[in-house]
């Protein structure tokens, strides 16, 4: 679970996706709105973007939100192991591709 420094307090932060590799990511102060006459909560800081996973949506809005002075720090658990070996996979296959792509190409110069 992901945790958020905002105006000193620790926070909690909430990862829900859009649509496909749309994601919105909330931090949000457990405190109440103290103009509101019923008893809500405050507006929590939201961030929406674009990301491949739920880990790197995370990873990616407390980077941004850090660097941009809206909260101090964060924790953040590590990459799932899965996601570390499919993110692998991914660029094998496409250097794989690239190569077979460049053999093509060498090949068709041969030929000329």
């Amino acid at each position: 679970m992901a945790k958020a420094i905002w105006e000193g307090r620790e926070c909690d932060v909430l990862v829900n996706t859009d649509l496909e590799a749309n994601w919105s990511v909330s931090i949000l102060s457990g405190e109440y709105d103290p103009v509101s006459l019923i008893k809500r909560p405050a507006a929590p800081i939201v961030m929406k973007l674009r990301a491949k996973s739920r880990w790197l949506a995370l990873d990616q809005s407390l980077r941004s939100l850090k660097a941009q002075g809206k909260i101090s720090d964060y924790t953040l658990e590590p990459r799932p192991a899965a996601e570390l070996a499919a993110a692998e996979a991914e660029k094998a296959r496409l250097a794989a591709k690239k190569v077979a792509g460049a053999k093509a190409a060498a090949e068709e110069e041969d030929a000329e």
